[in-house]
């Protein structure tokens, strides 16, 4: 993702305050560059008011730090912001560039949380990282705590008979084993009771459950549910039932936003900070990408549908192969902070491949937002 061009003041020109006066009133990002010390970054929910009373000659002489270094500065350059979320990825580009050793401690940001399946490995395991790395054949996330990840692994777990252990086994007919295995929670291949492709074929179902959400796993119960109520095998629907619960319970331990780490694909809507435009925010393969600006003036209702505009729109859009520069994870970490938030300002469409993308709510969410505006 680029960062965009910014609108620039000298602060020691006469027209400083007609430069100001130009900037919106909504939030922003203002980076100051001060020659021989390091440049100052800064945020405002009101940007032309923060720089309005920072340049004030009653400001800058009252002695603060700040106001020394508005004195210094030889440039401001500014950048709005009309949400939250261009806030945030603003100043995550912005402290990378300028504090490239400690900008993951300036922004405090908390790297996310993954349900891992460790494949190198000949008896694969579920494990809760932060970092997912080459040695896991697949992750899922970002979980808003670990706690959250903890919860779904423990209840996959109910459900497949994977081992839980950590240790690199080493099979043998007298290992002393573990009580999941008594309890036959596990195939229990560290004492051979089970062999390699037997724990693969144990594994593909927990990837296929995890990629397709449990959808897969619920239909073929309920089939054979409906088969066993009609053969009046009473005990053995009962039986299903019961699995069917445990997967429901499963699935809801799983916020809609989870999804493959490396394929993680959506779009957030947010305001611009011009009057009567939108902003569509896309994550390519678990990284943001150019956000695609939509103004209602020059939409035309009776020449097209808003449907169809967006849906040509998006697709030349995001024709080209995604943008892959920079660090996924922290990509997925200033998504995590957006979405799990309390102060989130947009909406998040998630989806596999852009056709699978829910067109109606983005038209109702964006009609909403352009009556908002108009009101």
């Amino acid at each position: 993702m680029e960062l965009p061009r910014p609108l620039t003041i000298n602060p020691r020109s006469l027209e400083v305050a007609e430069a100001i006066a130009s900037l919106p009133e909504s939030r922003g990002i203002y980076l100051l560059s001060i020659p021989g010390l390091a440049p100052h970054l800064g945020w405002s929910l009101n940007l032309r008011s923060r720089l309005t009373r920072l340049l004030k000659p009653s400001y800058t002489s009252a002695g603060s730090g700040l106001g020394k270094l508005f004195e210094k500065a030889t440039e401001v350059a500014c950048w709005p912001a009309g949400s939250r979320l261009e806030a945030s990825l603003l100043l995550y580009q912005l402290t990378r560039q300028n504090f490239p050793g400690e900008y993951i401690k300036r922004l405090r940001l908390r790297l996310p949380w993954f349900l891992a399946l460790l494949g190198k490995d000949p008896f694969p395991r579920l494990e809760i990282i932060n970092r997912p790395t080459r040695k896991h054949s697949s992750a899922y996330g970002p979980f808003f705590s670990r706690d959250l990840a903890q919860r779904y692994e423990q209840e996959l777990s109910g459900l497949f008979q994977i081992r839980r252990c950590a240790e690199t086994l080493e099979p043998a007919p007298d290992h002393p084993g573990c009580i999941y295995g008594e309890m036959n929670q596990c195939l229990r291949p560290c004492q051979c009771a089970a062999t390699e492709e037997e724990y693969a074929n144990e594994v593909r179902r927990l990837d296929d459950f995890l990629a397709t959400k449990g959808k897969t796993a619920a239909a073929a119960l309920a089939t054979a549910r409906e088969r066993a109520s009609s053969e009046m095998d009473f005990e053995q629907a009962a039986q299903l039932h019961k699995r069917m619960e445990k997967i429901t319970a499963a699935v809801a331990c799983r916020d809609s936003a989870i999804a493959p780490y490396d394929k993680f694909n959506g779009l957030a809507l947010t305001r611009g900070w011009s009057e009567g435009e939108c902003r569509l925010w896309p994550i390519m393969n678990g990284y943001w990408q150019k956000p695609v600006v939509f103004h209602f003036s020059t939409f035309e209702p009776g020449a097209r549908s808003l449907d169809r505009e967006l849906r040509e729109t998006l697709s030349q859009a995001l024709a080209q192969p995604p943008d892959e520069t920079g660090s996924r994870v922290e990509h997925l970490a200033v998504f995590a902070r957006w979405y799990y938030s309390s102060w989130r300002d947009g909406h998040w469409f998630p989806f596999v491949k852009l056709e699978d993308l829910n067109y109606r709510k983005l038209v109702r969410e964006i009609s909403n937002l352009s009556r908002e505006s108009a009101g």
